[in-house]
């Protein structure tokens, strides 16, 4: 079969915290869609009651102002609570339901660009974070599912903009080693990733060699902090409001207006607020610096560089040895961004060919041509990750015991050896833990593997081995044995 890049192309969405976007494969490139002349779009749902009907994008975002109870914005740092319960109007859903509607919203614009019954995608791939855990990864395939999309994977974020490079200097280098430093800051969350690419005339490949984040950092913090700090500037009070929807329209249009002028800010040196009845006869009628902007986020700059310094740490290779900045999400053309990762790593290297707001999109598009065999490149691509999250079991006294170390390497495997810790105990339930907490309880819980027939022995009289295999579809393989009682049990668990 002929691939149609026009009416059944493989498509990437990028699914992000407060702006999304959807790109194809034309066969030769990966290209956003422009729907309704947007390449970006709000994720946000608004529920209008009065016409009982859903509205998304800017619009929704819009009519949220003056019905802040109608509306959810940054649903995708809900997504590690599938159960959480998002209140719009007298609708209750669930962070998977929010983001089915605003992939389906995304994929039905594209829709509405040909005439009815033509256009179809044959496989799209989503993006998430790199540093989101195995629940989330499957909280947003559970969610691509709902929005009937032909689900062919997901990818991680800097994998994808590390993709979107690699393409767009493909072939003018055809022996090439660069290290590359994926500096993601969108609306709410924020993954760096240190990737070795290597080509020559058969082989494009990607070598993950460093991960830090903070799934719970990003431009919507700095929204609230900068808001945070006008409100002290400006002393007003909001607890003097009496009456809650007046009080939740003043923060609402507050923070619309704070947003706009940390984008303005981002060019221009000084902006105005003048933000009406923040509260009842108060107003807000001020200049404001860029200067003022930095200060309100000091403690998210501080934390960034701390994250930037581990990170380069973890891959093992000095500052100076970074070749390429790259640049993603919107949050990452904030000025003083820039500052701090050319303090760290050197001037210079900021890569600025690619759009940072479009990038992942594309090469999610980019990675569903290559699973799809759609793809008709001439090299071979390769793909070496590394465990975002440490992997382990919790123990007898409730401890986290590591197998697999966070930044290790996959494919990667390990054996530990334990006991049992009571007299005649016959099963035990072995319990898998993602993250990197001490307390086990206080990690992700993955799985539980449950063996019975053990034989009934004093205690510590049975060594049981637990195996970890972390494969680089991102997999873990475990394997429990004890030799005495015949046992040898195995049980795949994903972790995308």
């Amino acid at each position: 079969m002929t691939y149609d890049a026009q009416n059944s192309p493989v498509i990437g969405i990028d699914l992000g915290t407060t702006f999304s976007s959807i790109a194809r494969w034309t066969g030769e490139e990966a290209e956003t869609y422009s729907p309704k002349g947007e390449r970006m779009v709000r994720s946000v749902v608004y529920y209008d009651e009065k016409n009982s009907k859903y509205i998304f994008g800017n619009t929704a975002f819009m009519s949220g102002i003056l019905n802040p109870d109608n509306v959810i914005v940054g649903v995708k740092r809900l997504m590690d609570d599938k159960n959480a319960k998002i209140k719009l109007g007298s609708k209750i859903h669930d962070p998977i339901e929010i983001s089915s509607m605003i992939l389906r919203n995304l994929y039905n614009n594209v829709k509405s660009m040909f005439p009815s019954g033509v256009y179809e995608a044959s496989g799209v791939v989503v993006t998430v974070p790199y540093y989101f855990k195995a629940h989330q990864f499957q909280n947003t395939s559970e969610a691509a599912k709902e929005a009937g999309l032909k689900l062919l994977g997901i990818i991680q974020e800097p994998i994808a903009a590390a993709l979107a490079y690699g393409f767009h200097h493909s072939n003018k280098h055809l022996n090439r080693e660069e290290k590359l430093l994926i500096f993601d800051l969108g609306g709410g969350t924020f993954d760096l990733t240190i990737i070795k690419v290597k080509e020559d005339d058969e082989n494009l490949f990607f070598d993950v060699l460093g991960i830090g984040g903070d799934d719970r950092l990003g431009g919507m913090d700095f929204d609230r902090a900068f808001m945070d700090y006008v409100i002290q500037k400006e002393k007003i009070n909001f607890e003097s409001v009496k009456d809650e929807k007046i009080k939740k329209i003043g923060k609402k249009k507050l923070l619309d207006s704070i947003i706009k002028s940390k984008e303005t800010l981002s060019a221009t040196e000084s902006v105005y607020i003048a933000v009406p009845d923040v509260v009842p006869g108060v107003h807000v009628d001020a200049e404001y610096t860029r200067c003022d902007f930095e200060t309100s986020i000091e403690p998210y700059i501080i934390k960034i560089k701390n994250i930037i310094k581990k990170t380069i740490a973890s891959a093992g290779i000095a500052p100076y040895e970074i070749d390429k900045i790259i640049k993603v999400g919107g949050s990452s053309k904030i000025p003083i961004m820039n500052k701090i990762i050319e303090d760290e790593v050197g001037e210079g290297k900021t890569y600025s060919d690619i759009d940072p707001s479009l990038c992942v999109g594309e090469g999610a598009a980019i990675y569903a041509a290559y699973i799809s065999n759609n793809l008709n490149y001439n090299k071979n691509i390769k793909i070496e990750t590394a465990a975002a999250h440490a992997l382990g079991v919790e123990d007898s006294r409730g401890d986290f015991v590591v197998l697999i170390h966070q930044n290790q390497k996959t494919p990667a495997k390990r054996t530990l050896t334990f006991t049992t810790d009571e007299d005649n105990q016959t099963e035990i339930d072995v319990k898998v833990y993602q993250g990197t907490a001490k307390r086990a309880r206080d990690n992700e819980h993955v799985g539980t593997v449950r063996v019975t027939g053990l034989k009934a022995l004093a205690k510590y009289q049975l060594e049981i081995k637990i195996t970890f295999e972390v494969g680089r579809s991102q997999e873990v393989k475990v394997t429990i044995e004890e030799i005495q009682s015949g046992i040898n049990k195995t049980e795949i668990m994903k972790l995308t």
